[in-house]
């Protein structure tokens, strides 16, 4: 099977370490850098650059703000595109991998990363594929997850599986150009009795069928849906504050521009609907 953020092999379960929660921490950090000076958290909807503005030295709109339609290995999961929902601004003087390196548990993984936990064997992240440089739709550059393969992969178990797929779009003056972002939270789900339901329900027959279990969107059928109601927003909204969070730490100063975009979709996998909005992030030194 190919299941969303990842393949379970012989026998399945898996993802994630916690990170603080989500719209919470947005607006604790945005508080608090306000505070010291550090950054300037924009708040008013901007309409993002037009596809012709691609001199734009922050970034280009992309062919689309919603990733290629995906296909699923259930029947009980509905083929699916997922947002954009953030970008990292190629005014940004910090380097992504500087970035991920300062927010410490985001961890990489790849469409090859496999690991074996208590038996059971586990592929990290499935490919998606997005178009933001106009030249047609291409899989992530990057995908980075909370805890990496083997924590993530725990964290799901709870519905705390947060990760972000990266795409590169190069920007003429910029050395590491724009980043657009789509980050979520999952929760390991498992197809029983022909029903979505959460796969720490039964945990053994998620082992016995990794055929039947998947990575299913946080607030959609077979997740949780009381620590992150809305697994598109809230799963942005952790990935920005780890990212604001870093840069106090480092003494970097950091930007959110919060833009409204046009989306052809509304909704994503399981039906968890998303809006137009996307965060616009700077980071510099």
């Amino acid at each position: 099977m190919s299941p969303h953020t990842c393949l379970m092999g012989s026998t399945a379960v898996r993802k994630r370490p916690r990170f603080a929660p989500a719209r919470a921490a947005v607006v604790v950090a945005a508080i608090a850098f306000a505070a010291a000076g550090c950054s300037s958290d924009q708040t008013t909807p901007a309409a993002a650059p037009s596809a012709s503005s691609c001199a734009d030295p922050a970034y280009c709109a992309p062919a689309s703000w919603d990733t290629k339609l995906a296909p699923t290995p259930l029947p009980q999961i509905r083929s699916f595109v997922e947002p954009l929902n953030v970008v990292i601004s190629a005014r940004s003087t910090v380097s992504l991998a500087s970035i991920q390196q300062a927010i410490g548990d985001w961890l990489t993984v790849s469409t090859k990363t496999t690991v074996s936990l208590t038996g059971i064997h586990i592929m990290c992240i499935s490919s998606e594929q997005a178009d933001v440089t106009g030249h047609g739709y291409v899989p992530q550059n990057q995908a980075w997850r909370l805890g990496g393969c083997v924590g993530g992969n725990t964290l799901s178990l709870a519905g705390d599986e947060d990760h972000a797929r990266l795409w590169n779009q190069p920007v003429k003056g910029s050395a590491d150009g724009a980043w657009f972002v789509a980050a979520s939270y999952e929760t390991l789900c498992l197809v029983k009795d022909g029903k979505l339901e959460t796969a720490s329900k039964d945990a053994a027959y998620a082992a016995l069928h990794p055929d039947k279990t998947y990575h299913c969107v946080d607030g959609g059928p077979g997740s949780f849906d009381t620590k992150h109601p809305d697994g598109y927003e809230d799963g942005a909204a952790t990935f920005v504050a780890a990212i604001a969070a870093a840069a106090k730490a480092k003494g970097w100063h950091f930007s959110q521009q919060i833009i409204t975009v046009t989306r052809a979709a509304a909704a994503g996998e399981g039906g968890v609907p998303f809006d137009h909005r996307v965060s616009v992030l700077t980071v510099t030194h």
